[in-house]
């Protein structure tokens, strides 16, 4: 039997190695995409806007009233009005992704609204003043607008099983159905016509980039390889408006739903690390309570035992 001493030897470093095991899973785990964001799975079938004006993908919910009204979100519905102000949702959508175009040159900006600490308005800002932007902010900022105003949009992204490339467009609803906009390229995405995010997603041909009027400006779209090897997700609105609710939490993000496939597989590799994270802190944390407890039982049960009075052996020595 081990005396008391080697067993807290050995649960002291069971409990560093288990630890030291959750923290190098942790390292791992944040450079991996989407570490820091909760995925959840949807089937494709997604539905209109309901008598609200608002809509929802799986668990997470667009409340374009909301959005409507707020008061953060005026300086988006300011803008609105003065360049894209009176025409349908489809038309507004071209007009603002043309206005991004001639404000601001695309390039990689200085943030992004997956980062932790993103404003949505000082981003708008810093673009309109010449900030270069990618795909990712552009969108960001044309649902937004959109959405300021009550029109309902979505930012669809295509991304990768890697987590790296793909691209990012901007679903706006325009009465009859979703519609897939570039803010990037400047026009709305299909096939034979302009479609949504899902339909674009199956379609089996050459996609085509159409110009405000319906004529034909790429064909094929330049970005066609970018959306068809990229898996469709929409990230939650609060992650690009910063407004409203947030469908995660702590230390989560944001949510991203993915649709029309099966849950996590888009990211094995990230689902398994947060389960080995996981076990092994829960190892870690089992021996480090058996360390404590098993010290004080061990103490209790040292004072638990019989205190023998040499004497009678003395005595009967003596004898």
């Amino acid at each position: 039997m081990q005396s008391p001493p080697a067993r807290r030897g050995k649960l002291r470093l069971y409990a560093f190695l288990a630890l030291a095991l959750a923290l190098s899973v942790l390292a791992i785990t944040k450079t991996l995409p989407y570490a820091s964001f909760l995925m959840s799975n949807t089937d494709s079938g997604i539905a209109a806007p309901d008598e609200s004006h608002g809509f929802t993908i799986g668990s997470v919910r667009w409340d374009v009233k909301q959005f409507s009204i707020s008061p953060r979100l005026a300086p988006f519905r300011r803008y609105f009005f003065e360049r894209c102000g009176g025409q349908t949702p489809a038309q507004a959508a071209m007009c603002l992704s043309q206005s991004f175009d001639r404000a601001f040159p695309a390039g990689t900006p200085k943030h992004e609204f997956l980062e932790r600490h993103f404003d949505p308005v000082a981003e708008f800002e810093a673009h309109l003043a010449r900030e270069a932007g990618h795909c990712v902010n552009r969108s960001a900022m044309l649902a937004t607008t959109l959405l300021s105003v009550g029109i309902p949009a979505r930012v669809a992204s295509f991304t990768p099983r890697s987590g790296w490339g793909g691209h990012t467009l901007v679903e706006v609803w325009t009465g009859a159905g979703w519609v897939a906009v570039d803010p990037t390229e400047v026009g709305s995405v299909g096939s034979v016509r302009p479609e949504s995010a899902v339909e674009i997603r199956r379609a089996s041909g050459a996609l085509r980039l159409f110009g405000a009027d319906g004529s034909v400006r790429q064909d094929p779209y330049l970005l066609s390889s970018s959306v068809a090897s990229g898996e469709l997700v929409y990230p939650e609105p609060w992650l690009y408006t910063r407004t409203g609710q947030r469908f995660s939490f702590w230390p989560f993000r944001g949510r991203f739903i993915q649709v029309g496939m099966n849950a996590w597989r888009f990211s094995t590799p990230l689902l398994l690390c947060r389960i080995a994270l996981v076990i092994s802190t829960l190892l870690g944390l089992y021996f480090l309570v058996s360390l404590c407890f098993g010290h004080g039982r061990h103490g209790r049960m040292k004072a638990a035992e019989p205190w023998l009075d040499p004497k009678p052996d003395l005595e009967l020595k003596a004898s």
